[in-house]
């Protein structure tokens, strides 16, 4: 349980630092500045301590390739779209990852998915209603590129979810090496970065407008995001299945909104309760059935 709530810290403080560094360095080249030197970092220690079994198989290709792409996508929509929500806001929809790894662990890893998770499906959709209104209401800039970005964070929440099912089945099916695995994933989605930041931002010299805080937090987010979470994360999903270590991610939203509280006075909204109660209930209903499932296992 403890490694589960230091994932989920370290996500929340991806959120409220994330948004923070999209006012001082561009996205794209922010993730390939963590993901490339992560998985040099990676494969370097696998390298070192596992020379022999530093083998590329052919079946590991497509998956390896699903896990790179699949982590890219993650941070970089949740990345843009942190630039127009919220970072508790995105947090608390971040949250519907749960009901999401329900559906795609039943769809490719035959977990059940039955009617109680349906109805808890449509009532975290429900939920996410008073955010939305809030947003367009209030919102200083275009409606449609406030729900674009927040398309953008429900599109990171799929990615995360599929990255945790290809992970599974690379480290159990095709029992490939933890390292291996985040190490080529994380260099091949460092690489498509910047190939991407080169073409669509601009270098002068570097997409950074503010050297010294982004430097600071693409530092923290480097340590505790790229090499702390991405390994903790693989190994969570091999002791425990994909939706129940999803699940983990209520706390989210709750130190995201703190935490953008105390450092940056982010001012946290009645509409922002109001959806979390509502996801409360979807996850009350879902983890009640989950825990159901667990015990007939047994």
């Amino acid at each position: 349980m403890f490694l589960l709530l230091l994932f989920y810290s370290i996500v929340a403080s991806v959120f409220t630092f994330g948004k923070q560094l999209t006012c001082y360095a561009l996205p794209f080249f922010s993730i390939g500045v963590r993901l490339a030197p992560g998985g040099i970092i990676f494969l370097a220690y696998f390298y070192c301590f596992n020379r022999r079994n530093f083998v590329f198989k052919n079946s590991y290709i497509p998956l390896i390739a699903g896990y790179a792409l699949t982590a890219f996508c993650m941070d970089i929509f949740r990345l843009i779209a942190l630039q127009y929500v919220p970072a508790s806001n995105a947090a608390l929809i971040f949250c519907t990852g749960p009901l999401i790894a329900a559906f795609f662990s039943w769809l490719f890893l035959h977990e059940k998915f039955d009617k109680h998770k349906i109805i808890a499906l449509i009532i975290g959709v429900v939920g996410m209603l008073p955010l939305l209104m809030a947003d367009i209401k209030i919102g200083s800039i275009d409606n449609s590129i406030i729900l674009i970005a927040y398309f953008g964070v429900l599109l990171s929440t799929l990615s995360k979810v599929l990255c945790g099912i290809i992970s599974k089945i690379l480290l159990e099916e095709q029992e490939c090496p933890l390292s291996f695995c985040l190490g080529w994933g994380m260099l091949i989605g460092g690489i498509l970065s910047f190939i991407f930041s080169l073409c669509f931002e601009t270098w002068n010299p570097v997409p950074i407008n503010n050297l010294e805080p982004a430097l600071q937090l693409m530092a923290f987010l480097f340590f505790t995001h790229t090499l702390i979470a991405y390994p903790l994360y693989s190994y969570l999903v091999t002791k425990y299945t994909v939706t129940l270590v999803t699940f983990g991610q209520l706390s989210v939203p709750f130190i995201a909104a703190i935490l953008g509280y105390l450092f940056y006075s982010q001012p946290i909204g009645l509409n922002f309760f109001i959806s979390l109660l509502i996801l409360s209930a979807s996850f009350w209903l879902f983890y009640k059935e989950e825990l159901y499932l667990l015990s007939k296992r047994r």
